[in-house]
């Protein structure tokens, strides 16, 4: 049986989620979604607190290139001096000038062949636990913001929240009684594919630890490993099982 440590420090979660980016102030942190990046285009472009300064970093913390968010819409667009090779990790942040709180997103530049287009195609690439390319025939979300619940499983059910404002927090449930393993924890994603994404999480306590998420519709997603494979995990006191996680706004 394997936990999900992922999500706490001591609750025993054996996958991985936010290690390497975080957020500054989950309380007052700007928002930020970026779209899939293409090995082909030296664009990037997203949605984001309005009038806020998008700056993008390579992995060296290196400054690349920067523009602001409309102070209308929050829609950003960032020119890159040159296109980026397949794989390549940019971290795209998202800096409040006037109160300094920021936010970041890791971002893992996609193949021309496997990256979603925003304007044109509502496909995404995603990989089954085989390890055979398929692809999907829905758009993931661009981020997790949300309350995700999962399904009954002898008993248990479990709940995962992802907000700017309160950051990640957890909740399980059995009957009447509901334990809250993580919360207000800082969190960043680090989309791997257009539909696997390591989540990596810093709880208050300063632990850090990575998950993976594989989504299977625009509105599910279910737990895997750094390999993108299904396996049986749970946290808390939860059974470990198949959980499928249901998006509800």
């Amino acid at each position: 049986m394997k936990k999900l440590f992922g999500f706490v420090a001591g609750l025993g979660l054996a996958l991985g989620l936010f290690g390497a980016g975080q957020v500054a102030s989950a309380a007052t942190s700007p928002s930020l979604s970026v779209n899939p990046i293409s090995a082909s285009s030296t664009i990037v472009t997203g949605k984001a607190t309005k009038g806020v300064r998008i700056i993008v970093r390579s992995v060296s913390k290196k400054t690349l290139a920067n523009a602001q968010a409309s102070a209308k819409t929050g829609a950003f667009k960032v020119t890159l001096p040159a296109k980026q090779k397949a794989g390549t990790k940019l971290y795209v942040y998202a800096r409040n000038s006037s109160t300094k709180a920021y936010f970041y997103r890791i971002m893992t530049v996609q193949a021309t062949n496997t990256t979603t287009s925003t304007t044109s195609s509502n496909k995404g690439a995603t990989t089954p636990s085989n390890g055979t390319q398929k692809t999907a025939n829905f758009k993931a979300p661009a981020t997790p913001t949300g309350l995700w619940t999962s399904n009954t499983y002898k008993g248990y059910k479990m709940a995962v929240s992802f907000r700017q404002s309160t950051g990640l927090n957890q909740r399980v449930y059995l009957g009447k009684k509901t334990a809250a393993p993580l919360t207000n924890a800082a969190y960043s994603v680090d989309a791997k594919t257009p539909t696997f994404w390591a989540i990596n999480v810093r709880a208050k306590g300063g632990a850090k630890t990575t998950f993976y998420i594989r989504y299977t519709a625009a509105n599910k997603f279910i737990l895997v490993n750094s390999k993108n494979q299904a396996v049986k995990m749970s946290f808390g006191k939860a059974p470990a099982g198949h959980y499928v996680f249901t998006l509800n706004k």
